[in-house]
């Protein structure tokens, strides 16, 4: 398992949630991503905030990959259900790369099939807020709005399906969820690098 290394301001409670959060990952190799908390967490044109008196976008949490950095909203540590899904979203956020162009571009497929198909809704909310902003025209010629929506679909469906919890409040029909399942499964039967 690839080493998460936490803020030394985590205390011993909130280490043991962390923990727990990744009991149900797929086998992941790698060096180690850093992990911490800020309050209050916000972006604003590019840059990721933290403090009430910022202006900007909240988030739940951000991942640096080349910095090999995660950052949670502290709030989180008061809904382990959330944390977890959002903790094991932003890890695959490290993996979405690595997968290489073949696996990628075969979840690419998926999403484009029940695109065709007419499936509605996503498992995420950041996922589901790009669903919202791609048209026809981004799925045919492969935009930047389309292929961030797909690892953010990968990263929300990653997370819902190794989380174990029982309900992410986001739903897709389940023909579409138990494909992507499927997919996901098979790909991560053996060690993956993150």
């Amino acid at each position: 398992m690839f080493p998460l290394r936490i803020s030394r301001k985590v205390g011993s409670a909130e280490r043991r949630q962390i923990r727990r959060a990744l009991e149900n990952l797929p086998p992941l190799t790698g060096d180690p991503i850093w992990l911490c908390f800020s309050p209050a967490l916000k972006v604003s044109r590019g840059r990721l905030l933290s403090g009430d008196h910022h202006p900007g976008t909240p988030v739940h949490a951000a991942a640096f990959v080349r910095q090999r950095r995660i950052v949670l909203e502290t709030e989180l540590l008061k809904s382990p259900g959330k944390l977890r899904l959002i903790l094991l979203h932003e890890i695959f956020h490290f993996v979405w790369p690595r997968l290489g162009n073949r696996r990628r571009g075969e979840f690419a497929a998926i999403l484009r099939n029940e695109a065709s198909r007419g499936a509605r809704y996503e498992l995420g909310e950041s996922s589901a807020a790009k669903k919202e902003q791609i048209g026809l025209r981004d799925r045919g010629q492969n935009t930047r709005l389309w292929r961030d929506y797909v690892c953010e679909s990968f990263c929300d469906t990653a997370a819902c399906c190794f989380a174990g919890v029982a309900s992410t409040g986001f739903r897709i029909a389940e023909r579409w969820r138990k494909r992507r399942e499927v997919w996901l499964r098979s790909v991560f039967s053996e060690e993956r690098s993150c």
